[in-house]
Order: C-alpha cells, then sequence, then structure tokens
C-alpha cells in the first residue's frame, strides 16, 4: 500500500430508544434512578472511521446487504483510492458487496471473526453509547437520530487507526 492510500474501517450498530443503563455516579446513600421508557424501537447506523480520523454516518432501514452497498458506494465518492476493512457479517460479506469491490478495484479485507476490538469504528459506537445512549432514552427515532448526528459533527474522534491494526 502506498502512503496515497486511506484505510477504511467499517461497521454498523444499532441504537434502541430505551436507555442502555450504564455505571453512574449518585450522591453516597442514594440509589441512581435511570428512566427507561421500555422502547425496544431503534435505528441503524452504518459507521465508517478513516486513517484521516474522519467519521462518516448513514442511516440504514435495515442492516443488509442491500444498504450495506448503498455505504461502501458512499464511502467511495468521498475517499476513491482507500483500502477497506469490514467484519464478516453476513450483510458485508455476500457476493452483492464483494463484486462491487471487486469491479471497482477497491482493496478490502475482513476482520477476523470475534475480533471487534481491532475494529476502530466500534471504539466509535462506544464513545457514543457512552455520552448519548447511556442511562437516558429516547421519545423518537428522529430525537435519537438528531441526538447522535449533533454529537458525531461536534465531537470529531480522535483515535489512530494502525494503533488497532498494528500490534
Amino acid at each position: 500500500m502506498g502512503h496515497n492510500i486511506t484505510i477504511v474501517t467499517y461497521d454498523q450498530a444499532r441504537f434502541t430508544l430505551d436507555a442502555d443503563v450504564r455505571r453512574c455516579w449518585s450522591f453516597r446513600g442514594t440509589t441512581p434512578l435511570v428512566y427507561k421508557n421500555g422502547k425496544k424501537e431503534g435505528i441503524s447506523i452504518g459507521g465508517a472511521y478513516s486513517s484521516t480520523q474522519q467519521f462518516h454516518f448513514f442511516q440504514m432501514e435495515w442492516q443488509i446487504k442491500e444498504h450495506v452497498l448503498e455505504n461502501i458506494k458512499a464511502i467511495h465518492k468521498k475517499f476513491t483510492n482507500f483500502f477497506l476493512l469490514l467484519d464478516k457479517a453476513t450483510w458485508n460479506k455476500n457476493k452483492l458487496v464483494e463484486s462491487y469491490l471487486q469491479e471497482n478495484n477497491i482493496s478490502y479485507m475482513f476482520f477476523p471473526t470475534g475480533a471487534s476490538d481491532l475494529n476502530p469504528t466500534e471504539e466509535c459506537w462506544n464513545i457514543s453509547r457512552e455520552e448519548i445512549t447511556a442511562n437516558r432514552s429516547h421519545n423518537s427515532k428522529q430525537q435519537l437520530y438528531n441526538n447522535l448526528e449533533k454529537y458525531w459533527k461536534k465531537n470529531p474522534f480522535h483515535h489512530n487507526v494502525l494503533n488497532y491494526l498494528l500490534p
């Protein structure tokens, strides 16, 4: 790989309207309270994090190969010369997606099974959950998406892709 190639990692996440219950602070002697609305509805997001420390996100109706392909095409428009790393989820690893990558001469590789810790996009999801959905419920899918989008636009991620990929 040359120096002009951008490494892009891609992954999907589902965020639900109900609060992700996490540890939180409370005054000594009191029990922390977390409002849970019980809503299991949610939104799916495709995300790409690059070696240029750019995070791109795409709302998806479902995590299916056709929507993944749409996301990869959008990534391809943003990065003309890139190396793509993605996990082996069935919506990523299939003939439709792989054919597009091969036809467009996009170099790609799949992360090893069970190695989500190697994917820096997973860290983007973890930080987002901690900041936006931890101990906080949302009333609608639109409110959840707006809160995530606002956070991602105002708070760029600064972790180094190569730190995840090199021992």
